[in-house]
């Protein structure tokens, strides 16, 4: 989205606030089965489909932005090295020593080559193996031992990987008609300010649906980021990837300025759910990249939320600034969005309730499952019938 794309949002968003309207889908509100949270048959075939054999947005350039940096993340379970070369060409691998298959690095930070703890295997950041102590004793077998390498491909400040090593990238189709979106923000001008990861307990799809469903927000955050929100949300769909423009009560100030003194975000941030679990989000303050990568249970899933500042080389004084806001949005995520995604599924596990239901103000997350459901085969009627009869002996 460009800035006059930008403007003309904002527009609408503020005649949408004079006017006290609030955005509905025009599609009918769905009830739903729980077992796209709980089902353990449904969340194998997910990992499949959705995961181990489609291309991932997996990290920021920023979460590797010189050589020798490296970031060690995961695809449903599938360890992944990310590094950048000396040759500034970033490169996926898995994570793992051609020699034993031990994990080869964790984190992320600065490395000249990777060494395997285990018995010292050296590789360097292209990959190739360049160390092995003791080499006369594997008899010829260490040609092409080099790591693993995954396809990637580095565009618009975004890392695109294929979890298969004999699969293909191909950005446009990916991205589809959210790549000009997207690139109107210049995600390529960032950096890391602060990470924090867990094993949570939540299906993956929790963290996702929190991520572009503004309902929530002041009813969930009445003494964070509610009362810096309002409920004027505006839903984009773009296909598999959806957005979520959440305003800023700042935004009333614009229709007293001409438009070419507005801020170059407009007093209203994006919240992007890149299928099938990446959370891409731009603001004036900050931006966002969460995953949550299922575990080895429906109700468990590897959570990562990283912040980043705007601009590479900010003043100490913005970068205190920074630190200040990804603490508190830390806070938020961990502390109320995780908390109450987290009792949700525990009562869906219990059985407390057979079903679910997903109104016209939750339209990203309405269109979201029903495309879950059609890339697998879900008939959700079908399920939910079989569960509510249940519910009622």
């Amino acid at each position: 989205m460009d800035r006059a794309a930008r403007i003309s949002l904002a527009k609408r968003i503020i005649a949408m606030v004079e006017n006290n309207e609030l955005e509905y889908s025009d599609e009918p509100a769905w009830e739903l089965d729980i077992g796209r949270f709980v089902d353990k048959e449904r969340f194998l075939k997910e990992k499949e489909v959705f995961f181990l054999n489609r291309t991932q947005l997996l990290a920021y350039s920023a979460d590797i932005p010189e050589p020798g940096d490296y970031y060690a993340t995961e695809i449903a379970g599938k360890p992944i090295l990310l590094a950048r070369g000396r040759d500034g060409q970033a490169r996926a691998f898995l994570n793992a020593c051609r020699h034993r298959g031990v994990q080869l690095a964790e984190g992320c930070g600065k490395a000249q080559a990777f060494t395997c703890p285990y018995h010292a295997w050296t590789f360097a950041l292209n990959g190739d193996l360049v160390g092995v102590p003791s080499r006369q004793a594997f008899d010829g077998l260490l040609e092409d031992r080099g790591l693993i390498q995954l396809p990637l491909v580095e565009t618009m400040g975004f890392l695109l990987v294929h979890p298969q090593p004999d699969g293909t990238i191909d950005a446009d189709e990916f991205f589809g008609p959210i790549k000009d979106h997207l690139a109107g923000y210049h995600f390529e001008n960032l950096r890391l300010v602060k990470e924090f990861s867990t094993r949570a307990r939540i299906n993956w799809k929790h963290a996702v649906d929190g991520g572009v469903e503004g309902y929530h927000v002041p009813f969930l955050h009445p003494q964070t980021v509610g009362p810096m929100t309002l409920q004027q949300f505006v839903h984009l769909d773009f296909g598999l990837h959806h957005t979520l423009v959440s305003v800023s009560p700042e935004i009333m100030t614009l229709k007293d300025l001409p438009e070419e003194e507005w801020p170059e975000y407009c007093h209203f941030s994006v919240s992007n759910a890149i299928f099938p679990n990446t959370v891409v989000i731009a603001g004036e303050a900050m931006a966002i990249f969460q995953r949550s990568d299922p575990g080895d249970e429906p109700g468990e899933c590897n959570y990562m939320f990283r912040l980043y500042g705007w601009g590479k080389d900010a003043s100490e004084e913005q970068r205190a600034r920074d630190a200040y806001v990804a603490d508190m949005l830390i806070k938020v995520a961990m502390d109320e969005d995780m908390k109450i995604q987290s009792n949700s599924q525990v009562m869906m596990e219990s059985g407390a309730v057979p079903s679910i239901i997903l109104g016209r103000r939750e339209q990203n997350v309405l269109r979201m499952h029903k495309n879950y459901d059609r890339l697998i085969g879900h008939d959700a009627a079908s399920a939910l019938a079989a569960d509510l009869p249940q519910a009622a002996e």
